[in-house]
């Protein structure tokens, strides 16, 4: 009896290890997204609920086959590996392949690995887009701000940007700009970006990372800034007609005026199908508006390169007329009677 429960217990034995048990490996992957040459490399998986060594075998670019470290699953079939040096297996460019599996490598799981020269990690599957930003309101000389970000956080080497998109103003909108590394946006309008009505200005918030690109374009509203200028009617004087003698008229040469070229564009505040020349008479006639005009448009250097007309030549008034604020207007005589007409 002895003899046939050895005979058994060995034919059992044999048996065990002999026998198809494998256990799959159902996770695999590395423990960070990416690691440096300075580095150490951890794989991570899951084996189920088998506790069976795991080996990692590594092919690199050229197909050569190594195998790099195993590990053993705890109880609930989770393993981790120790780290292995980035320097030390990592020496050629490119794409490598690494199988994890406990008894048959075409029973493994498998994973690729990019090495750039400087860091391993997974090839990047994933889709670059921002969140989407609220358009805004701002005041002149109020800061408005707010910070760009991607819907997938956990993208690397996020570079954002800026680009003012506002129709006919592409290369006028100064001061605006966008951390490229946090994407914080700020911009202080100054006076010069307010008008007497409402302004909108449009940006495109771009971000990239390598050769992928995301756009969101905000709207900035720039509230009224000033209260368009009353316009009084100007009352013409009243001209007696002259009593003056016969005399023969003068013939003066005539003075073309020297038309100079407009050294800029016309102000925001004109309107085009009113007379230039009505806003340089109410500069010069009216303190108050000759006041206003040079507070807030500084950058002119004069209200004629405002208003789009040529500064003017102070020339000779003609007979009976004299230079007022750049104006010949006439002016009253006095006539003297001959010597004869006293008696």
């Amino acid at each position: 009896m002895e003899v046939k429960l050895v005979g058994f217990a060995i034919l059992s034995l044999f048996l065990i290890m002999i026998g198809p048990v494998y256990a799959e490996v159902t996770e695999f992957s590395i423990e960070k997204q990416f690691y440096t040459i300075d580095e150490g490399v951890v794989f991570v998986g899951n084996t189920g609920d088998e506790r069976k060594v795991v080996s990692v075998l590594m092919t690199d670019p050229k197909g050569k086959e190594t195998m790099l470290v195993s590990a053993m699953p705890n109880s609930d079939g989770i393993f981790e590996t120790v780290p292995k040096n980035v320097n030390d297996f990592f020496s050629i460019i490119g794409t490598y392949q690494f199988t994890a599996f406990t008894i048959q490598k075409d029973n493994g799981k498998n994973i690729v690995l990019e090495f750039d020269g400087n860091k391993v990690l997974e090839p990047t599957k994933y889709v670059l887009q921002l969140n989407p930003i609220e358009n805004k309101i701002v005041e002149v000389e109020k800061t408005v701000t707010f910070t760009a970000s991607i819907k997938n956080n956990s993208i690397i080497d996020v570079v954002y940007s800026l680009e003012n998109t506002t129709i006919g103003l592409e290369n006028t909108v100064t001061g605006a700009a966008i951390d490229p590394i946090t994407g914080k946006f700020v911009w202080t309008p100054s006076k010069s970006f307010g008008n007497i009505i409402d302004v909108v200005y449009n940006f495109d918030i771009i971000v990239n990372v390598g050769d992928k690109e995301d756009r969101e374009n905000i709207s900035i509203t720039v509230k009224k800034a000033y209260d368009e200028p009353k316009v009084e009617p100007k009352v013409e004087p009243k001209v007696e007609p002259k009593v003056e003698p016969k005399v023969e008229p003068k013939v003066e040469p005539k003075v073309e005026p020297k038309v100079e070229p407009i050294k800029s564009t016309v102000a925001s505040f004109v309107d085009v199908v009113k007379n230039p020349q009505s806003y340089v008479d109410r500069y010069n006639n009216e303190p108050t508006y000759k006041k206003w005009f040079d507070e807030n448009y500084s950058q002119y250097s004069s209200i004629y390169e405002a208003v789009g007309l040529g500064e003017p030549e102070f020339g000779i008034c003609g007979e009976g007329t004299k230079l007022i604020n750049g104006v010949c207007t006439i002016i009253q005589k006095m006539i003297e009677k001959p010597w004869w007409q006293f008696w």
